[in-house]
């Protein structure tokens, strides 16, 4: 008695699906040429499995692209890092740990091109362009026989101790970063490429058991096999796509059901016999009753980044429908049309005919498709009994060819991780003032880095020395600050009053979430939209956006913070950024002895740092310039100059009446300047200084144009901006 040789995977609710998945040979060829008998549970389709390291987990055989988990086989043991910071001066320091680890993850048993994108937690660690979004060392074994050994494990483990995992195509992580992942190896998915192109699926079945395959069936974008045994590949490729198995010729023969399984072979009317002595039928007809079933398939859809996608075609009356599970990666077109066919081979198969006949044939073998003299129609045998009387046959219907299936599905909408690319890292420094009712004593420099790209994942700062090295890190800035450059600058305006006439046009480096927002006057008081343009603190209470990153700022508030000496000379694309949490202070130990101050920062994107310089920092150490200034004439021809101090820990004028002196001690420069000329300097500790009546006459002998006077306020680490005012003699 002939027997199945690969199982029915599934049935259609009436009736086997496809007319019995699976190949029908012979239980000699089942044994002897192929597989033992046994059972076994076939492959199911998983939600992108959870990466193991469990002690002989089989590896998967990769064919095109696919998306898997690997499997680790190779790790050393936490390598933990101790960083100090801070603690200089006096002031109590910070010690943090950082950890670590190496690992190596099998990705499959047979050689593969190259490895594209990686997933950690579900996040995207690596791009289409190869760059990772955390620190890691990262080489890819390709799986040939003479692969060599990987230094770093044969430097853990040993060269005698550590073998070249030749034929297995793996991937070796070195000191990989882990704060992001809870301090431990984080679970990975790889989009694996085991070939360059689509996987067809007639060699792929010819290559796992030695068989003839005809042309037909196409390809997929990938598969990833078992590899415990041939049979289970072979069923796992049955399951979406329905074959035959047959002997032909000493060997094996692949014959596909969508090919309508190749010539037939004719019984002629003289050859059929009797049924049996009571019954002088050569043969009996039967129907069984119409499917009426659904059919689910779930794939890999690499739309969705490989996660399964479902197709579903045909009704139920029960509302449930038969799934099937096809670990293949294919397209949503290519889905629907292979449960579509799936579905028409379902309803295939419902007429049966048991005959007999005198004289055994080959070409009558299971699996086998023939004709019958004086019956219409195409038949597969699928079994026969060879007895005394002669061999009875049991056919079943099929078609001559599959009708053809409307091309045209659409895979749905899916969130995928965004896969922006790394880019490069923008850079800027600049020089703020104090914070409110908070004076320094060092100078107050800001970092602002962000990316040219969605996909930046921050930068590593570093202080520059004058000869281009950089020591230890300043810091590593994970979210990028809203910062662009100038397209239209403002024009002159005052720090007196609010500007709601001019405005700001600015482009930010790259697109993202609305981050410039309006502000009303609340909101200004407490400091919201404060940024950085060219030199000058401006505040905006009106946001419009124009596209295109680009936007107009308007509702002005100039000067702010003491800056109102750099209203003057802005320019088109000179640096804008917004204040915020996103920004990185520079720790006054760091800052070195020179004038200036130069930095460096390197994202994953940069092949090189990216440098950027301040010239002479220090505002916040700086006394504020005065205001008010008042000349008064005196009886006899002298005069007296006036004005009022301001504080760097006064801005808030919380008493309204005065502020504190915010300085050491309390002292004043004024320069009298004719034509740019300084023609005298005086001193002072109040905010007043008299000239008599002779400085007075000897101003007005030399005057020979306009004649002035700078006033400033000296601090014990620096003066103030000066403070002009014009001497009218």
């Amino acid at each position: 008695m002939a027997t199945l040789v690969l199982s029915t995977v599934g049935t259609l609710v009436g009736g086997p699906l496809g007319g019995a998945l699976g190949a029908l040979v012979g239980r000699m060829i089942d044994q002897t040429l192929l597989f033992r008998p046994r059972d076994r549970e076939g492959p199911r389709l998983t939600d992108l499995a959870v990466q193991s390291s469990q002690y002989g987990s089989p590896f998967a055989h990769v064919h095109g692209r696919a998306r898997i988990a690997g499997t680790v086989i190779w790790a050393t043991d936490l390598k933990e890092r101790r960083i100090r910071e801070g603690g200089g001066k006096g002031r109590p320091g910070t010690t943090r740990y950082s950890y670590s680890v190496s690992f190596a993850v099998a990705l499959s048993a047979r050689p593969i091109e190259g490895v594209g994108r990686i997933w950690a937690e579900g996040n995207l660690l690596r791009g289409q362009d190869g760059v990772f979004t955390s620190e890691t060392g990262f080489r890819l074994h390709h799986g040939h026989g003479d692969q060599p050994l990987d230094p770093l494990i044969a430097a853990a483990e040993g060269i005698g101790q550590c073998p070249a995992y030749r034929g297995l195509a793996y991937a070796v992580f070195e000191d990989m970063a882990l704060e992001e992942f809870g301090n431990r190896i984080p679970s990975l998915t790889f989009e694996v490429i085991g070939d360059a192109t689509d996987v067809a699926l007639g060699p792929l079945i010819a290559d796992l058991i030695a068989a003839g395959v005809p042309e037909g069936e196409g390809s997929v974008t990938g598969w990833s096999l078992p590899s415990e045994s041939r049979r289970d590949a072979v069923q796992a490729i049955a399951a979406g796509f329905p074959l035959s198995l047959i002997e032909q010729d000493g060997g094996l023969q692949i014959m596909w059901h969508d090919n309508g399984l190749g010539p037939a072979s004719f019984i002629p009317a003289s050859a059929l016999l009797p049924r049996d002595a009571s019954d002088v039928r050569a043969f009996e007809r039967q129907r069984t009753t119409p499917t009426s079933g659904a059919l689910a398939l779930r794939y890999y859809d690499p739309e969705r980044d490989y996660q399964p996608g479902l197709r579903r075609s045909g009704t139920s009356d029960h509302g449930r429908a038969q799934q099937i599970d096809v670990a293949a990666v294919m397209t949503a077109v290519r889905a629907q049309q292979r449960v579509e066919r799936l579905v028409q081979q379902g309803r295939d198969g419902q007429e049966r005919l048991q005959l007999r006949v005198a004289l055994f044939d080959p070409a009558l073998q299971p699996g086998r498709i023939v004709t019958v003299d004086g019956i219409a129609g195409r038949w597969q045998v699928q079994r026969w009994q060879w007895g005394a009387e002669g061999i009875d046959l049991e056919l079943v219907s099929r078609r001559t060819r599959p009708a053809n299936i409307p091309a045209g599905s659409e895979p749905g909408r899916s969130v995928n991780t965004p896969d922006d690319g790394i880019g490069i890292t923008v850079l800027a420094l600049f020089d703020l003032p104090s914070p409110i009712d908070r004076p320094m004593n060092h100078a107050h420099i800001a970092i602002a880095v962000a990316g040219a790209s969605a996909g930046w994942r921050g930068a590593t700062v570093y202080a520059r020395e004058a000869d281009g090295s950089t020591g230890e890190p300043l810091d590593f800035l994970r979210i990028g600050a809203t910062m662009g450059q100038v397209l239209v600058p403002p024009a002159a305006g005052t720090a007196l009053l609010r500007d709601d006439r001019s405005s700001i046009t600015v482009q930010l480096a790259r697109d993202g979430p609305l981050t410039l927002i309006n502000a009303d006057d609340d909101a200004l008081a407490r400091g919201a939209n404060m940024a950085m343009v060219g030199r000058e603190l401006v505040q905006f209470a009106r946001v419009r956006p124009l596209g295109d990153r680009t936007f107009r700022l308007s509702g002005l508030l100039r000067g702010r913070g003491g800056t109102e000496d750099c209203m003057d000379g802005h320019a088109a694309g000179e640096g804008f950024v917004l204040i915020g949490e996103a920004l990185g202070l520079v720790d006054p130990d760091r800052i070195g002895p020179g004038p200036d101050f130069r930095a460096a920062a390197q994202g994953r994107g940069d092949g090189t740092p990216v440098v950027a310089d301040l010239a002479s920092p220090g505002r916040a150490v700086r006394p504020l310039s005065p205001v008010h200034a008042q000349v008064e004439p005196l009886a006899g021809g002298g005069m007296t100059l006036r004005w009022t101090r301001r504080s760097r820990s006064g801005f808030a004028w919380r008493d309204l009446v005065d502020a504190p002196l915010g300085e050491e001690f309390e002292a004043y420069r004024v320069s009298i300047l004719a034509d740019g000329v300084v023609v005298a300097d005086f001193d002072c500790s109040l905010p007043m200084l008299t000239l008599d009546t002779v400085t007075v006459a000897a101003l007005a002998a030399a005057e020979s144009g306009t004649v002035e006077a700078f006033i400033v306020q000296r601090g014990a680490l620096g003066v103030s901006p000066p403070l002009s005012v014009p001497i009218h003699l």
